[in-house]
């Protein structure tokens, strides 16, 4: 009997240590009979929230500037009043087909060139710069620079962005200055390696510009060229075509288009695109001559287009020579003019100089 009594408090002693353990480290209402009221379990945290990826956001206007990545882990920064255009159905016009091939899904990867587009309908092509992870497992590493190509296309980089600051001269006498010098210069070069450094990327313009009924220079389809402007108008127009709180503009400058052709040749069948001419005599509308890669339109083919690059090499005796430069194919030279061409002897007249045949192409850079 002894022994059994003492068994029974025993029990009910390591019971109620048990009761006071659990209030203790769950908390309780303070009472401690084991007939009273038990406690509640802790809350338990809500599941981690999956951050968007690049499917989830396809034609959707985004609020403000937002960073997600493709499936193979890529980012790419969706400026905000802007969304990323879906792969096109069949049946659209090749002016303004969008093509993702790359995961052979649909699904947009930055091999492809991502299309985005505003409410107004201007499109741009996201160029990924830094190291870019391919489905193979691979990585490709595109630097921000200014480069010179040999006949294989085989690219040199002569500048790295990140000496910006420095005047480096191309093939005699072209330079990248950070000031006006007889051209407009960029809007600000360091601020746009910055920023597209940080962001692992910038938008080109994907097609050559155009003139809306607002004056205002547009990025468009089967629309017509914007041409017979200088090298400072065409500055000017395109420095003031957006600058609000998501994206600055600017006019094209030598490091947009030279890494942008390092880019089409690492991910296009154009290995050999810096050397590329225009195939046709007949210029035309924006998006409708044929050329098109990493969905860009007409880089070597159609208008030459102004830059913000400088020329140095001023005057030849007594001809005076334009210190702006014009880059790419055109289609009224089919022997001369290439993809990764450089030129600025234009004639006498210097950066009053414009011409039928030269236009121009919008760059857009995240804040």
């Amino acid at each position: 009997k002894n022994q059994t009594e003492a068994a029974i408090r025993n029990e009910q002693q390591s019971l109620q240590e048990l009761v006071n353990m659990l209030k203790e480290e769950y908390g309780g209402d303070g009472d401690d009979n084991q007939g009273g009221n038990t406690t509640n379990p802790p809350e338990q945290p809500d599941p981690p929230v999956k951050d968007d990826t690049i499917a989830d956001v396809i034609d959707k206007i985004q609020d403000t500037n937002k960073t997600i990545e493709d499936a193979n882990g890529n980012p790419i920064v969706i400026p905000g009043g802007f969304k990323v255009v879906p792969n096109s159905p069949e049946g659209t016009d090749e002016s303004q087909k969008v093509e993702y091939t790359y995961n052979g899904d649909g699904t947009p990867a930055v091999q492809d060139g991502i299309v985005i587009e505003d409410e107004e309908g201007n499109q741009f092509v996201w160029i990924p710069i830094g190291e870019i992870k391919n489905k193979d497992g691979t990585t490709t590493t595109i630097t921000l620079g200014r480069y010179t190509f040999d006949k294989t296309g085989t690219p040199t980089l002569e500048q790295n962005a990140d000496d910006h600051t420095e005047v480096v001269t191309i093939t005699t006498y072209y330079q990248e200055l950070v000031s006006n010098s007889g051209n407009i210069a960029a809007k600000n070069l360091g601020d746009f390696i910055a920023k597209t450094k940080a962001n692992g990327g910038y938008y080109l313009g994907r097609y050559e510009a155009s003139k809306g009924i607002d004056d205002k220079v547009k990025s468009q389809a089967d629309k017509e060229v914007w041409a017979k402007i200088t090298q400072p108008q065409a500055a000017t127009a395109a420095q003031e075509t957006y600058s609000n709180a998501y994206i600055e503009s600017d006019l094209i400058n030598s490091y947009t288009w030279d890494t942008a052709i390092v880019f089409i040749q690492n991910y296009s069948e154009n290995s050999n695109y810096a050397n590329k001419k225009s195939e046709n005599m007949s210029k035309g509308n924006t998006g409708t001559k044929g050329d098109k890669v990493c969905n860009i339109y007409d880089i070597a083919i159609n208008y030459l287009e102004w830059t913000t690059e400088h020329s140095a090499h001023i005057t030849t005796g007594t001809t005076h020579r334009t210190p702006c430069i014009f880059r790419g194919g055109q289609c009224s030279n089919q022997t001369y003019y290439i993809a990764s061409g450089r030129y600025g002897s234009m004639g006498n007249t210097g950066v009053n100089d414009y011409s039928s045949d030269i236009s121009f192409r919008l760059l857009i850079y995240v804040k």
